[in-house]
């Protein structure tokens, strides 16, 4: 990793003499990260034009690094008290984005050297600005340069690392678009013109359940070599899933691209396939242009629109940095997905090797990365279609060596390796994606390409890799990364070789020259990520996720590899990766995990509940209240358990209440009156936690007092009482009054009043059901005086007999009283009878 260079003063070119009194006044300068550096072979092509416009970016530190990537890591690990307690972007900024002081500071030193910094990015890591070459130059002290590169390609590049005031310097993680070496490409490849024989079993109509194609589509299949969307949803297993009715719906996918395409393509695919997925565009800095593009944003989005159809869609495009112009449409598409957080899955299919990147740029992606875990969003990115040769050119000599691609290998990225995919199954047959080396292979005419994968040079292993059982065989290797064990990549795969590929429809107006119309084939690893972006997709619509994101798989996966591994992964176990043949198929494809095909593609309808099963989450019963010493059940409910029932514990109960770790039901008799805040946490399978949180308030008893029963010796009786409520308890609402025997109701409760407090009436609904009388008022009161007159209560003579002989015992009057929370006290007074009136 690499933020701030070293701090080398520098000196404005000027006389001797005025060196002196400009360095007493001038703010010392500090270099950030380090010039890029530029492939062996290169040739100087001059200056840039000074009055190119370009745009950059200023990517900032967060503001507790550590902390980020903490809570990143914790919120997406099944087991953390953190786990899935996701951010708002507007919580993120504020807890992680750098300080309104920082950004300030950041602009203030930009405006100060010339430059005009634009309105800082909502998450509070980048303030991008936009100037010519030359006021880029003088405000950051570096130098703009034209290239061409081994290959022909023409690239700017800037010779120095640019410099900030030594002030800000710390607060900035990268300045973002001054060269072109780091230019994404399209991770798509098309298929040869001799390439392997069509399969037999291409076309074939499979129903899984979800979208079928029309006859033309599943006619031109065959000659592509090439399956349709039914037949991708089949092999991977999604039929369980469109059955219970998962097909994406309330998701959003965001596809980063960094080309246009064509509508009418995708018009005809949706046509073809009886699909209406919502389809948006979001331009970035400017957008990407228009016209139908080189086919990659369609393959990305019919892709996911023939496996998750009920998906909306949203697809972000910014501008590539080329030769016309360096730029930060790359991270700033990245930026806009991440801060915007409209998606809850995001699919990239560009990338570009380790090496080109470079360790500054790769660290301000991380950043946003690590905000996108925090968010619960997901990130899938194809691994690169050069295999383990990740940075080949295809010249025979040039980038030969073992290397990853980025974004793939990120840590807090999901890399989606390649296979063939040679039978559909159920279980599919594959192999590792690699059709030999690629100068070989496009002088023959066959289909070129390999899965990426192998081990980083930049990042660390990741816990959930460090950490996976022996029995997925993670090989733990170093690959310069400067920490002994290294990120591995890939982390899944699927289906990529062009000769096995995904029949799409691209353009079919026919605007790009010199290429195919309409439906065709096309594979590549650029296929395989969004192939998986669907799996998410669907896996988070499912009923088993319960309406939660699944956020950052990776620890969600490997979780589940060492659990389910059979049930949810095919396993590849044949082939490697190894592109060029010049590195003595180092990355074969074995039993478990492989740098080849990573745990291997997806048995979707297993593996989204095992996925879902670590989104424990327990459903939060709201405040609750009841009463001192009577009786409380209240039974918790887990969502989204699989593979048995969670365990439950409880801190901060009432006195006298205690749950049941097994069924989660909190009961006893609270002791004393008062307000606890109550933390209920459960553990379910494969490590997963969830935990909710609310308050209890125990109240005091009601009281009935006062209760008096007269005129009962002349036949005229008549019953009055008074109900208080408890200390702390909410107002009285309702209560039911059972008389003793000897007494019972007329039918006319109309000689029954209600008061409250102050001493008025209050209007009440009666109604008498087995010789109980029930009152409800028309509102709450902390004191209700009952009064029931003789005209609504009669006497058996035996009773009136004995009042008036003075003769009768002691009569016991039962009244249930009901709170306004609905909470029942059955309460009892005894009353003598009286022949006064």
């Amino acid at each position: 990793m690499l933020s701030v260079g070293c701090g080398c003063v520098l000196a404005a070119l000027m006389p001797t003499s005025a060196v002196a009194p400009a360095l007493a006044s001038a703010p010392r300068l500090v270099r950030v990260g380090a010039a890029p550096q530029a492939p062996a072979g290169s040739r100087a092509l001059g200056i840039v034009t000074p009055g190119t416009r370009l745009h950059i970016t200023v990517a900032l530190e967060p503001r507790d690094p550590a902390a980020l990537q903490s809570y990143a890591s914790a919120v997406a690990t099944p087991g953390s008290s953190a786990y899935h307690r996701y951010l708002t972007p507007a919580e993120f900024a504020q807890r992680f984005g750098a300080s309104s002081a920082a950004i300030s500071a950041v602009r203030d030193s930009l405006l100060a050297h010339g430059l005009t910094p634009g309105v800082a990015s909502a998450n509070g890591l980048s303030i991008p600005v936009t100037a010519t070459a030359s006021s880029l130059e003088q405000g950051l002290s570096t130098t703009l340069e034209r290239l061409a590169l081994p290959g022909r390609r023409i690239a700017i590049v800037n010779r120095v690392a640019p410099s900030l005031d030594a002030a800000v310097a710390p607060l900035v993680q990268d300045v973002i678009g001054l060269d072109t070496l780091a230019s994404p490409q399209p991770l798509l490849v098309r298929r040869g013109a001799l390439a392997r024989p069509a399969l037999a079993h291409a076309g074939a109509h499979v129903a899984t359940g979800g979208p079928q194609p029309c006859s033309a589509a599943s006619a031109a299949a065959p000659g592509q070599s090439a399956y349709t969307a039914d037949q991708i949803a089949s092999a991977y297993g999604f039929s369980g899933l469109y059955g219970a009715g998962d097909e994406g719906q309330g998701q959003t996918i965001a596809l980063y691209e960094l080309e246009p395409d064509d509508p009418a393509d995708i018009a005809a695919f949706q046509q073809c396939y009886g699909t209406h997925a919502s389809i948006s565009y979001v331009p970035v800095d400017g957008g990407a242009g228009s016209g139908a593009g080189s086919g990659e944003a369609a393959l990305d989005i019919e892709a996911v629109i023939g496996l998750a159809p009920k998906a909306s869609i949203l697809v972000y495009q910014a501008p590539n940095s080329d030769s016309n112009g360096p730029g930060a449409g790359p991270y700033d598409n990245f930026s806009a997905i991440i801060s915007q957080d409209r998606a809850q899955v995001i699919s990239a299919s560009w990338g570009q090797c380790e090496s080109l990147e470079g360790a500054a740029d790769a660290r301000a992606e991380e950043t946003l990365f690590e905000e996108a875990a925090a968010q619960g969003q997901t990130i899938v990115s194809a691994s690169g279609d050069d295999g383990s040769e990740d940075c080949f050119t295809g010249s025979p000599l040039a980038g030969t060596g073992l290397a990853v691609d980025d974004p793939s290998s990120q840590p807090f990225v999901t890399g989606v390796g390649g296979t063939s995919l040679s039978s559909l199954g159920p279980r599919p047959t594959e192999t590792t994606w690699n059709n030999g080396d690629s100068f070989v292979g496009a002088t023959l005419g066959t289909s070129p390409g390999a899965g990426g994968g192998g081990i980083s040079s930049l990042w660390p292993m990741p816990a959930y890799q460090s950490n996976a059982p022996a029995t997925l065989r993670l090989p733990l290797g170093s690959g310069g990364c400067g920490a002994g064990r290294c990120r591995e990549v890939p982390d899944v795969s699927a289906d990529a070789d062009p000769d096995t590929g995904y029949e799409i429809y691209w353009n079919g107006t026919g605007s790009v020259s010199g290429q195919p119309t309409g439906w065709q084939g096309i594979g590549g690893t650029s296929a395989a990520a969004p192939m998986w972006a669907a799996v998410i997709a669907v896996a988070n619509s499912s009923q088993a996720c319960h309406g939660s994101a699944l956020g950052f798989v990776n620890p969600g996966l490997y979780a589940a590899a060492a659990t389910a591994y059979a049930a949810d992964f095919n396993d590849v176990t044949t082939g490697n990766n190894d592109f060029t043949g010049t590195n003595g198929n180092q990355y074969p494809a074995g039993p478990g995990y492989d740098l080849a095909t990573g745990l291997g593609s997806p048995n979707a309808s297993s593996l989204a509940p095992t996925l879902c099963a670590q989104t424990l989450r327990i459903a939060n019963p709201g405040d609750q209240s009841s009463t001192v010493h009577a009786r409380v059940t209240l039974r918790l409910d887990s969502l989204g358990v699989a593979g048995g029932s969670p365990t439950y514990s409880a801190r901060g109960l009432p006195s006298g209440l205690s749950i049941n770790a097994s069924t989660g039901e909190i009961s006893g008799k609270p002791r004393s009156i008062g307000t606890s805040s109550v933390l209920v946490s459960a553990s379910g399978s494969y490590g997963a936690v969830a935990s909710t949180s609310f308050r209890w308030s125990i109240g005091g008893a009601p009281t009935l007092s006062r209760a008096s029963l007269t005129g009962v010796g002349q036949r005229r009786p008549q019953l009055r009482f008074t109900l208080n409520r408890g200390r702390g308890a909410p107002d009285l609402e309702a209560v039911a009054i059972a008389l003793p025997r000897g007494l019972r109701f007329a039918s006319r409760i109309r000689d029954v009043t209600l008061t409250e407090a102050g001493g008025a009436r209050l209007r009440f609904t009666a109604r008498i059901a087995r010789g109980v009388l029930t009152l409800t008022a028309s509102a709450p009161a902390s004191r209700l005086t009952v009064a029931v007159r003789y005209a609504a209560l009669t006497t058996s003579s035996g009773l009136a007999a004995a009042v008036a002989d003075r003769r009768s015992g002691r009569l016991t009057v039962t009244a249930t009283v009901a709170d306004a929370l609905g909470h029942a006290t059955r309460l009892r007074a005894s009353v003598k009878p009286s022949g006064a009136r």
